[in-house]
């Protein structure tokens, strides 16, 4: 950093104020300093810089262009801080974990999973988000992220291997004559999630099919197409047709009956990871959230077991 941008970065909180303010006086008064400080500053930046930021009248203040781009820039950063500050505080002094999920998984396991949450003393906060957290930003303490991994520059813990499994309604099998367990027999109408077909993230009815010799079924002309995994397995529990899951997110619809697992799970490389900053990772608030999200995956998989007692293909 070269030293006329040191000293801009200096000047930074007069330049914010005047910007607010659009006058010498009361920025003056909002900073508590005298007048002829914040004239003085702002005066030996310009000579500094060569550039005249204000043009100064009898009446008012007035930006120059490049006065209004700096002192624009200025309250920007100096906002900036003061959020980010506003983040560390909150998150220093609340009890609240925010966790940020997939949508998917917010809507299928993690949203469910609150009651059991405060029971074991958890506050949680549940940021539904597709875009990876900003951790240094304190965007939120810490994520679940599905994917290949492990992530450089966060401290990961792998939530065990993830299955694809394909699911219909009762009323679905009912009507077709499904077998659930000898399934592939026949065509079924496909659901897709078309967003997880084309990321790079390998998971979808192509993995599918390499995975289930049995499934010869062309799926590029689907029965109908989401963005989203939660929604294909929605539409299947109202009979719509074939929809595929993941680990987490079908389990529960399967214990209440309300989607029957077609054939068996087949296991996929990308899984469920638990990530945060470094820091983070080893306060009190991450070890108590890591011993209970493991605890309760392994609970949410030990239903898929009683359907299948034996190790999943």
């Amino acid at each position: 950093m070269n030293s006329r941008l040191i000293k801009l970065v200096q000047a930074s909180p007069f330049l914010a104020t005047l910007h607010t303010c659009g006058n010498f006086t009361r920025a003056a008064e909002m900073m508590g300093v005298h007048q002829t400080a914040v004239s003085h500053r702002v005066r030996a930046l310009e000579d500094m810089l060569g550039i005249q930021l204000f043009e100064r009248t009898t009446r008012a203040l007035k930006f120059t262009h490049a006065g209004e781009l700096l002192c624009r820039a200025a309250h920007a950063s100096v906002t900036d801080l003061e959020d980010a500050l506003d983040r560390i505080m909150q998150a220093r002094n609340s009890s609240t974990i925010r966790v940020s999920v997939p949508p998917s998984m917010a809507m299928k396991w993690m949203v469910p999973k609150l009651t059991q949450a405060r029971s074991a003393g958890l506050a949680l906060s549940v940021q539904a988000q597709t875009k990876l957290v900003d951790f240094t930003r304190g965007e939120a303490d810490i994520a679940i992220r599905y994917g290949i991994g492990p992530y450089p520059g966060l401290h990961c813990l792998r939530l065990g291997t993830s299955y694809m499994q394909a699911l219909a309604s009762p009323a679905y099998i009912q009507a077709k004559g499904v077998d659930p367990a000898a399934p592939w027999t026949m065509e079924h109408d496909i659901l897709m999630d078309h967003v997880t077909e084309t990321d790079q993230i390998p998971f979808g009815w192509l993995q599918f099919s390499e995975s289930e010799p049995a499934f010869t079924q062309g799926f590029d002309d689907p029965v109908s197409r989401f963005d989203r995994t939660d929604l294909a397995l929605q539409a299947a529990m109202t009979g719509l047709g074939v929809a595929l899951g993941r680990s987490l997110l079908y389990e529960q619809d399967v214990e209440n009956g309300f989607l029957v697992p077609l054939g068996r799970p087949h296991a996929v490389k990308p899984t469920d990871w638990l990530v945060c900053s470094h820091e983070f990772a080893q306060t009190r608030k991450y070890k108590t959230f890591a011993a209970w999200l493991q605890q309760e995956i392994a609970d949410t998989r030990a239903i898929m077991d009683s359907f299948f007692p034996s190790d999943a293909s």
